[in-house]
């Protein structure tokens, strides 16, 4: 990890969970700082910080559905800054051969006929998969229920980039969720002690910030500081400005004269 005596020159580390592509910020970041370098590190576990987390600058980790990475709710006591980048979609992994090989897509009713198998990060959020009769049977991560659903035991659930990731082609098969359901969350996240202007805009590009933008250091905020509404409010489109006697201006004419004596047949009513 960096310090304040590291050089403005010297390398970002950036470690990545798996089915995560970095690719895209690291291009913008070249563009808007090429002076920087950015190193991308994968990390293999799918969920939250790896055991190395301290040799990076920032992560991209992922969080079940509804959770924040761990240490960045709420103002007081707060260890990390955390951005949420995206949500991910759902997917169903079966075993090869499996009647539904060829789809594209399924959907949520038609996992009423396949056998889910419960583990460690299946969240409540999702279709209740099977109990295990016996506790002790439940695998001990996705891996493990992974080589259970290459038996033709059952299938499983989990986010869809992740299983292209780390599913074997030659025993398993990937079908994404028609359905709108959040799998998992995809969060940069970094030390609030490391929290300082590179940090912010590295930030900011993943926001989206480019060459012509701003670099002016942006306040990292905790999931709770911008409401979900305010975070996902797309822009409002202009209309555009019809030109005076033309075929549309005079239907806008109408439509509005219209609606004015509308208003006024309810305020009559009302007397």
């Amino acid at each position: 990890m960096m310090n304040e005596d590291t050089p403005a020159t010297s390398k970002i580390l950036l470690g990545f969970t798996r089915g995560v592509a970095p690719s895209k910020w690291v291009k913008r970041w070249q563009v808007v700082s090429p002076e920087r370098p950015l190193t991308i590190v994968p990390f293999p576990r799918p969920y939250g910080r790896p055991g190395n987390a301290a040799e990076f600058d920032m992560i991209l980790e992922r969080t079940a559905p509804g959770h924040v990475p761990e240490g960045a709710d709420g103002p007081s006591e707060r260890t990390h800054h955390a951005l949420r980048l995206y949500d991910e979609a759902l997917a169903v992994v079966l075993p090869k051969g499996h009647d539904l090989t060829g789809r594209d897509t399924v959907s949520l009713a038609e996992l009423a006929d396949i056998r889910l198998l419960d583990h460690p990060n299946h969240a409540a959020e999702w279709p209740n998969p099977e109990p295990w009769a016996d506790p002790a049977w439940m695998p001990a991560d996705i891996n493990a229920a992974l080589d259970l659903v290459a038996t033709g035991l059952g299938g499983i659930l989990m986010p869809a980039p992740l299983a292209r990731h780390i599913t074997d082609k030659h025993q398993h098969v990937t079908i994404r969720i028609s359905d709108q359901i959040v799998a998992g969350t995809v969060w940069a996240s970094w030390p609030v002690e490391r929290d300082a202007p590179d940090m912010q805009h590295l930030a900011g590009v993943m926001r989206g910030r480019t060459a012509r933008s701003s670099r002016t250091a942006e306040a990292a905020t905790s999931p709770s500081d911008t409401p979900a509404a305010q975070r996902q409010q797309p822009a409002q489109k202009k209309k555009p400005k019809l030109k005076a006697n033309s075929r549309g201006a005079q239907l806008q004419a109408a439509t509005e004269k219209r609606e004015r004596e509308k208003a006024e047949r309810r305020k009559a009513k009302r007397r």
